[in-house]
């Protein structure tokens, strides 16, 4: 007779949930991770063991006699997650498709209708596998009944088959003494504690000694001291284990087939289900393996996957190129550069004529300067796209504006899932559509056809046009499943023409003093390569070669090391900072050098080298690489400008309003902590905001318990460094660096903090617990932000995850009011002289003529302000100046 499997379908569910990361979703935004763990494991055991029939035993959510015989019996186990359970239906619904036949009873475990499920397939003279990652199976393996355990170690194919031999090498004991050596040993997963002092190794040796509880108890006297006193103190406890632990095998089962455990799968269900989880590979994988035993799958025709390739034509005048544009209702277009993207001639253009044919017009850049296609452009008013901006930028320059842009499948892809390292077409059309991934693997930046040869830029845009085609149903879809469509239309999607403006128009740069500042860098560094090499008595030290660092700190100096790396003693900053004491007339110019000659070689050099040929900076604006829905900058990173050294505020001063114009400055005042309170609804900070008091003064006289009047400036530094670590989810080890004191001096200044003001603490607790639940934060504008990193096994792993969801809501609301102010005031400007020119983290910068200076501040301020209604004001400051420093101040 053939082998049939028994399966714990929760104990591999739960297996493969916490083994798989919960950012794995469908385009709608439901998590497969479970459901994608079980159906592989499934298709692993079946393929593996080949069974002739199978069958899958659930637990269900009532009390069973265990929980009745011992009321502490798994109460320490945490409600699963609500993406856990969420998919446990899933799991009976894959079952069912399958046709695999399924049991679960009211007040029995799956262990007992498994138990009981061997006794009637051993009296049929069956061979039988269990495969769980449950312990409590290996007391029914017995070589003699060919019954066996598939154990579950990890992940989703790492299994060990353990016959009566494999029992006894993993636990030292034969199956049928297990349940014995578990009473003693207990079992923390079921909250069953066990005799104190007794692991795995004393377990066993007193189990083979004496035989079992019985004969243990009876010889408790010839045991050391310390070990009698735990046995006989707990033999109770262990006899209440054995009793807990011992499988029964009179479960009620007579409604299982065991005669017929072939699955009956049911081809269309199958299709209809792993299309919705969009399982395409998998469901060839678990076909066959029903195939083989017997049960054949009609999944319908295969539909092989198809490459995309556009039939494109090149359009032949300016003319012709209008009239194509103006022709068709939805415009998906795709560019093409001579070099880089948005910095470049445009080498042309590619618009969709007809999808169901895959046409496409390739629009030579020749043509893009022509005021007739300028203006079938700019009147169009549904274009769609992938990473748009820098094909609007490229038209800005062309005096064109794409101003209807509808769809960026890029910007909206990251919406649907900020933790993607990658937003490009390829990706998204395997992803979404059921187009196979172009075979150059780079749709959009590939350069070779399938026979090798070179693809032209028309040919490449084409397909790219056809692909955004493709993804627009799918990727606006998703956006509404997930809720966020509103936020995409809102906010991200006329944000890309605010940003792409703001490339276009640049700032401008005084030249001379970004020369005079190198200069003056450039010297410094000069200086302290002399002095540095004087101190060392080594003429020919380089500074950036840490093997010449390591052998002068640690082999010359004998300085005591601190941190290890793989190539020895570590050099980094922090180290030095700590070896300083050690040796200073070396290690804080060597400090110095290294600050100084970071500065000159991003600012001096790296900023004169931005500069383009209109004596402005142009730089490139993120809206996809920040997972909390903050923008990045970079070519070059002009947030990353020093905000507190005086060098950094001596670089503000090279960057200047254009002539005839001035200069204003406007950012948020604390916006983060004005989330905090109004997120927390903590009545302290609610009422400090509202009264207008000093914040950090309030705060530190709430945490120092002094009166406002008294509280000193270092409370009122430790008060500010508390209120701002707690945005990115700082704890007291973070707060201890921060404030360069022991974490043991940090902890109670963090305590006093959240006695002074519990709903934040209560606030943070409760994101972090609705991250666990739902796998995601959301913010008040529907924002959402996957962490996977909340279920990892690894403990370090789950701290950083708690850090980002706590960090996630506050960072997530701060971004979006920007971004609301942003689009408003790019808006508002439409008719104005005023140009946005510049954007750094919660401040922008206007280029303002005199005859709108009056107005346009005003303006700034109150679009500002009232970009969103919180319960306490949104402060804006607002300055003026020739430069950026002098506007700061």
């Amino acid at each position: 007779m053939g082998t049939h499997l028994l399966v714990d379908g929760n104990s591999l569910t739960y297996r493969a949930f916490f083994a798989l990361p919960t950012d794995m979703a469908t385009a709608s935004g439901q998590v497969t991770n479970a459901v994608f763990g079980f159906t592989s494991m499934l298709a692993y055991v079946l393929n593996e063991q080949q069974p002739e029939g199978i069958l899958v035993a659930f637990d269900r959510p009532e009390p069973t006699f265990r929980h009745e015989a011992e009321p502490e019996y798994k109460a320490q186990r945490d409600a699963a997650p609500d993406i856990l359970r969420q998919q446990m239906g899933l799991v009976r619904e894959v079952l069912e498709a399958l046709g695999i036949q399924t049991i679960d009873k009211p007040g029995w475990e799956a262990d007992d209708l498994i138990a009981t499920s061997v006794d009637e397939l051993v009296a049929r003279g069956h061979d039988v596998i269990i495969v769980t990652g449950d312990r409590d199976s290996y007391q029914l393996v017995n070589d003699a009944s060919k019954v066996r355990v598939m154990y579950n170690k990890r992940g989703v194919s790492d299994y060990a088959l353990y016959d009566e031999e494999g029992i006894e090498g993993k636990t030292g004991v034969r199956p049928e003494m297990y349940v014995q050596y578990a009473a003693l040993r207990g079992d923390n997963s079921d909250n069953l504690p066990g005799v104190p002092g007794v692991g795995e190794k004393t377990a066993a040796k007193l189990i083979n000694k004496y035989g079992g509880l019985d004969g243990i108890f009876e010889h408790v006297d010839e045991q050391t001291p310390k070990l009698r006193q735990n046995l006989t103190e707990n033999e109770e406890r262990a006899r209440k284990n054995l009793e807990l632990m011992l499988l029964r095998h009179d479960a009620p089962v007579d409604d299982v087939d065991f005669d017929d455990l072939v699955p009956k799968p049911n081809g269309e269900e199958m299709k209809r289900l792993f299309d919705f989880l969009e399982f395409r590979a998998l469901s060839g994988r678990i076909a066959g393996a029903i195939n083989a035993m017997g049960a054949p799958v009609d999944l319908g025709p295969e539909v092989e996957q198809q490459e995309l390739v556009a039939e494109v034509t090149e359009i032949e005048s300016a003319a012709d190129a209008a009239a194509a544009i103006t022709a068709v209702p939805a415009l998906d277009v795709a560019a093409r550069w001579v070099g880089e993207p948005g910095r470049s001639e445009l080498s042309g253009l590619a618009i969709v004529t007809d999808a169901e044919s895959a046409e496409v017009a390739w629009i030579p850049g020749g043509f893009l300067a022509d005021p007739a296609v300028d203006a079938a452009l700019a009147a169009h008013t549904d274009v769609r796209g992938h990473q748009i901006k820098p094909l609007m930028r490229s038209l800005l320059d062309l005096d064109c504006s794409l101003d209807g842009i509808a769809l960026d499948t890029a910007i909206a892809a990251y919406l649907i899932d900020p933790a993607e390292a990658r937003y490009e077409l390829p990706d998204l059309i395997e992803k979404y559509t059921d187009f196979a991934r172009p075979s150059d693997d780079a749709a959009g930046s590939g350069q070779l056809d399938l026979d090798g040869t070179s693809m032209s830029d028309a040919d490449l845009a084409g397909r790219d046009a056809l692909a955004v085609h493709h993804l627009v149903e799918p990727i606006r879809a998703s956006l509404d499943a997930q809720g966020m469509a509103e936020l995409y239309t809102t906010i991200e999607n006329p944000l890309v023409m605010v940003l792409a403006k703001m490339e276009h128009i640049g700032i401008a740069v005084d030249i001379e003093e970004l020369e005079g500042l190198n200069k003056k860098l450039t010297d410094e560094v000069e200086s302290l390569v002399a002095e540095l090499r004087e101190v060392a008595d080594m003429p020919d030290l380089n500074l950036n070669s840490p093997k010449q660092l390591r052998e002068l700190l640690y082999d010359v100096k004998g300085l005591t090391p601190i941190k290890k790396t793989k190539t020895g003693p570590s050099t980094d900053a922090s180290t030095l900072e700590k070896l300083e004491h050690e040796w200073p007339e070396f290690l804080a110019p060597l400090r110095r050098h290294r600050e100084v000659e970071k500065l000159r070689g991003t600012y001096g050099k790296g900023l004169l080298a931005e500069v383009a040929a209109d004596g402005r900076i142009h730089a490139t604006f993120n809206q996809t690489v920040a997972r909390t829905g903050r923008l990045s900058s970079d070519k070059p990173n002009l947030h990353n400008i020093p905000v507190r050294s005086e060098e950094g505020r001596l670089f503000r001063r090279a960057f200047v309003a254009s002539e005839g114009t001035e200069l204003l400055v406007a950012d948020y005042n604390q916006i983060e902590l004005r989330c905090i309170a109004h997120l927390a609804q903590d009545p302290g900070l609610l009422d400090a905001f509202n009264s207008g008091q000093d914040i950090h003064n309030a705060t530190a006289a709430r945490v120092f318990g002094v009166e406002p009047g008294d509280v000193t400036l270092d409370q009122r530094s430790k008060a500010k460094m508390v209120s701002y670590g707690l945005a990115y989810g700082m704890e007291a080890y973070g707060l201890a660096q921060r404030l360069n004191i022991p974490v043991d001096e940090a902890a109670p200044i963090l305590d006093a903090y959240f006695v002074a003001f519990p709903n934040v603490k209560a606030y943070m607790d409760r994101t972090v617990e609705e991250a666990r639940e739902r796998g995601y934060t959301e913010t008040l504008f529907g924002r959402r932000r996957p962490i996977p990193e909340l279920m990892n096994s690894n403990f370090r792993v789950r701290q950083a995850g708690e850090r980002q969801a706590m960090n996630a809501g506050i960072q997530g609301l701060a971004a979006d009011i920007f971004k609301v102010a942003l689009v408003r005031i790019d808006q508002a400007l439409v008719d104005a002289k005023s140009e946005l020119i510049l954007q750094v983290h919660d401040e922008v910068l206007v280029e303002v003529p005199p005859d709108e200076k009056e107005s346009i501040g005003d303006l700034v301020i109150e679009l500002m302000h009232d970009a969103a209604e919180l319960d306490v004001p949104l402060e804006v400051n607002v300055s003026w100046g020739h430069t950026w420093a002098a506007a700061k101040g």
